[in-house]
């Protein structure tokens, strides 16, 4: 495992930095902020104050999703972008989609938050192949 991590560290890195700039720009007031914080119920103070432990976890789980994608893309051996970033895309459809709107329905969480952030993910993850292609090939 720590041979995948080394192989490409740099790839990792950079796609975990795209997943960050990604969502950053998604989930800024500009783009669909706005509109995820008043669906997921989540005030201005919230966002900004409290522990920066939310911020760390986040941040752990996006260098695991490119660990993870990175074997993804070492397994399916793609030939260009295109098919690293399709990658992500069945990832995407078939972990990320089914979990979310499955749990959505249950936990009752509106079709419009659930929109925001699938839509979201699949342009992340797509960033990370993408990245994590180009440091790899």
């Amino acid at each position: 495992m720590l041979d995948l991590i080394f192989d490409n560290l740099v790839g990792i890195l950079l796609a975990s930095l795209a997943a960050i700039v990604v969502a950053g720009a998604w989930y800024s007031p500009i783009a669909f902020g706005k509109i995820w914080q008043k669906e997921a119920k989540i005030k201005d103070k919230e966002l900004r104050g409290g522990s920066p432990v939310k911020y760390i976890v986040a941040l752990v789980m996006i260098l695991l999703t490119a660990v993870i994608l990175q074997q993804a893309i070492i397994v399916v051996d793609p030939q260009n972008m295109f098919e690293a970033a399709s990658i992500a895309v069945w990832i995407w459809l078939g972990f990320i989609v089914t979990y979310v709107i499955a749990g959505g329905l249950f936990e009752k969480v509106s079709t419009k938050l659930m929109l925001i952030d699938l839509t979201g993910q699949v342009f992340i993850l797509m960033a990370m192949s993408a990245t994590l292609y180009a440091f790899w090939a």
